[in-house]
C-alpha cells in the first residue's frame, strides 16, 4: 500500500507536460501530503478507552467474590484463589474490545465470560477459563498488553487531572446530614460539584433537581476515606450513568454504605467495598470487594477526546519520505 504512494509520485514527476504542469501538480500534492502527515500524527494521540468502555480498570490486582457485569482491564493479577469470577453478563460481544484483559496472572477456580474474549499475559495455572457465549481465549505478549494498559491508565489519570480543574456550577448543601443535597440552577450541558471527602463520611445524599446532563463530582482530600453515606431519593441507579465521582488524591477508599451510584475515578487509590452494589465504572489501583459491579457506565468525553479504538494509519515516515523521493526525481530530470 505504501509503495503505491511512491509510484504515484514518480508518475507525476515523469508526466510534466507543457509549462511545467506536472511540477505544479506535484507541488500541490506534496502540500496535501504534508497536511495529511500532520493529521496522522495527531490521530496517534487520540483518546483510548476509559470508564466509558470498562466496568473495571485496575493498575494492580483484583480480588472479588461477586459478578462484574461489564468488561474488565487488569494491569496486575486476578488474585482470588478458591473463588469464581463471572464477567460480561450485561454486554454484547465486541470484536475489538475484549471482555477480560489481564496483563499478569490469573489465580481462581474459574473465570467465566457470558459474552466476549478472555486475554491474559501471565500464567493461569489450574484456573478454568470458560466461555458461555461467543468469544475466544488467548495468551498474548505481556509487553504488548502492558503497553495497551499503560495507554488506557494514562487516559484515566489525564481525565482525573482535567476534571479536578473545572469550576463548580453547583453547590453541596450539608446543613442536614440525613438530607445532603447536590443543588444547581445552571443550564450548562455539564454540571460540576467540588466537595470535600469528609462531607460524605455519613448520612444520605440526593439531587435537588432532576439530572438530565453529565455530572462531575470532584472529591478533595488525601489519605484514607471510609464512606458510610448512601444515595437516596432521586440519586438512583437509573441516573448512575450520568455521574462521575473524581477522588483525585485519595490513596484508599472504602465503600461501606448501602451501595454506590455513579462511576469512580481514583487513579491513586486502592478500593474496597462490602455492602450493596456498585453501579458504575471503576478505575483505581486495586479492588477488593464482595458486591456486584453493575455496568452503569459514564460515557461523557472531555473536550478534544475521541472515544473508541484508534485505527492504525500509514506512518508519517512513509508519507514524508515518499514526497522527498518524488521531488529529487523531478530535479534530476530538470
Amino acid at each position: 500500500m505504501y509503495f503505491m504512494w511512491l509510484f504515484f509520485w514518480f508518475d507525476l514527476c515523469l508526466d510534466r507536460g507543457k509549462n511545467g504542469t506536472g511540477y505544479r501538480t506535484l507541488k500541490r500534492f506534496n502540500q496535501l501530503i504534508a497536511s495529511l502527515a500532520v493529521c496522522v500524527s495527531m490521530s496517534a494521540v487520540a483518546s483510548v478507552e476509559n470508564v466509558g468502555t470498562y466496568n473495571l480498570i485496575l493498575k494492580n490486582d483484583l480480588n472479588t467474590s461477586s459478578d462484574i457485569e461489564g468488561r474488565i482491564m487488569i494491569g496486575g493479577n486476578i488474585d482470588m484463589a478458591g473463588k469464581s469470577l463471572d464477567v460480561a453478563s450485561r454486554i454484547a460481544a465486541d470484536p475489538v474490545v475484549d471482555a477480560v484483559t489481564v496483563v499478569g496472572d490469573i489465580t481462581a477456580n474459574d473465570v467465566k465470560t457470558q459474552n466476549g474474549n478472555i486475554v491474559y499475559g501471565g500464567n493461569i495455572g489450574s484456573t478454568n477459563l470458560i466461555l458461555n457465549g461467543s468469544g475466544s481465549v488467548s495468551q498474548q505478549s505481556q509487553s504488548t498488553l502492558q503497553n495497551q494498559f499503560d495507554a488506557i491508565y494514562q487516559s484515566v489519570i489525564d481525565d482525573s487531572n482535567y476534571y479536578k480543574t473545572l469550576a463548580a456550577n453547583g453547590t453541596f448543601n450539608t446543613s442536614d446530614m440525613n438530607n445532603l443535597k447536590f443543588e444547581s440552577t445552571s443550564s450548562d450541558d455539564l454540571l460540576v460539584f467540588n466537595i470535600n471527602g469528609t462531607d460524605l463520611l455519613n448520612g444520605s445524599f440526593s439531587f435537588g433537581f432532576t439530572p438530565t446532563v453529565p455530572i462531575i463530582i470532584n472529591v478533595a482530600g488525601t489519605g484514607a476515606l471510609n464512606l458510610n453515606s448512601k444515595a437516596f431519593g432521586n440519586f438512583t441507579k437509573q441516573v448512575a450513568s450520568l455521574v462521575l465521582w473524581n477522588f483525585f488524591d485519595y490513596t484508599s477508599i472504602g465503600f461501606n454504605g448501602d451501595g454506590w451510584n455513579g462511576s469512580v475515578l481514583a487513579p491513586n487509590a486502592d478500593i474496597t467495598s462490602g455492602t450493596g452494589s456498585l453501579d458504575g465504572g471503576f478505575a483505581a489501583l486495586s479492588y477488593t470487594g464482595t458486591v456486584e459491579l453493575h455496568n452503569q457506565l459514564f460515557t461523557y468525553e472531555p473536550p478534544g477526546e475521541t472515544p473508541g479504538v484508534d485505527v492504525p494509519a500509514p506512518p508519517v515516515f512513509f508519507l514524508l519520505f515518499g514526497g522527498l523521493i518524488a521531488t529529487m526525481a523531478l530535479r534530476r530530470r530538470s
